[in-house]
């Protein structure tokens, strides 16, 4: 008898749209994009223990609380294609974990519930909400609150990178980032008021201006090189605004889903000279099952040790 098989993928982010506390409650709302973390789980009855990439120790860990949550003994294999670095602010470990637990559901013949998926994600390190369909505002610190807002809202970005890596987990441990949260708290609150509406009305132009006031609080907690001057080239370039990763190191310019990006790359890179640049599209969140296990060119692959 073959093995069960169950293949998931969840999607990144590029950053967040907004991210702070309102009365001293953090959120988040992100921005999920057309880049994924892909997991193929396949279960191994005869045989205890799983076999994990080493540097999934989250998905690993996120694994064991779910088996021990079920009741399961079962043993199996873990194999990730993943186009999300790691440390910029890209929902890397979150999409790992919830492609992982999904992945391993459907192997099961069981449907992943987005809720699950978060309470375990949430019992690692601080996570996003790209596990819910569309976008989604949550309490990403003890996640006792999410609300889903809609569906995404047609959208390119065009990333910049300068290099280096943020934890999460160290980020949001910060003892000076409450105090933050609390002087910027109007501005964010500002700044959530818009991206609602922006997602309730799918206004692009909304959701790029309150991407752009949370990104400017974010810049006092951590800095982002050449901010001022990028939010300014993107917008003499037909860009709506700027978004940030809060707790990463990645700075996005906000287009319109149908604005040609690609002739824009060689000038941002002689402009602000990032480690990179890229370009995603907006997508809905959501964990998705995958039917073929096919492996495109840009997908980084980890293999099992």
């Amino acid at each position: 008898m073959k093995p069960a098989v169950g293949r998931a993928r969840c999607p990144g982010t590029c950053g967040e749209w907004v991210q702070g506390a309102r009365d001293g409650q953090p959120f988040l709302i992100d921005c999920p994009i057309d880049r994924y973390a892909e997991v193929e789980a396949t279960l191994k009855p005869e045989r205890p223990g799983w076999t994990v990439p080493r540097a999934k120790t989250k998905a690993s860990r996120a694994l064991d609380l779910f088996l021990a949550e079920r009741g399961l003994t079962t043993g199996g294999e873990l194999r990730f294609l993943s186009q999300l670095p790691v440390g910029k602010g890209m929902a890397s470990s979150t999409a790992d974990i919830a492609a992982s637990v999904a992945a391993t559901l459907f192997a099961l013949g069981e449907t992943p519930d987005a809720a699950e998926l978060a309470h375990l994600a949430l019992r690692i390190e601080p996570s996003d909400s790209v596990m819910f369909p569309g976008i989604t505002e949550i309490n990403h610190v003890q996640g006792n609150y999410y609300k889903v807002l809609g569906p995404s809202v047609p959208a390119q970005f065009l990333a910049l990178d300068w290099g280096g890596m943020v934890d999460t987990i160290s980020f949001n441990l910060r003892f000076d980032l409450a105090g933050h949260y609390r002087k910027y708290e109007h501005n964010i609150g500002k700044a959530l008021g818009l991206v609602r509406s922006g997602v309730e009305h799918a206004d692009l132009e909304k959701l790029a201006l309150g991407g752009t006031i949370s990104a400017l609080c974010n810049l006092e907690i951590n800095p982002k090189p050449h901010f001022g001057k990028f939010k300014e080239w993107v917008r003499l370039n037909g860009g709506l605004g700027v978004i940030t990763a809060h707790s990463g190191t990645l700075l996005a310019g906000v287009f319109e889903s149908d604005r040609p990006l690609k002739h824009l790359i060689p000038d941002a890179e002689e402009r602000f000279q990032p480690a990179s640049v890229h370009y995603y599209q907006a997508r809905d969140g959501g964990v998705q099952g995958v039917e073929d296990w096919n492996e495109p060119t840009f997908y980084q692959r980890i293999e099992v040790r």
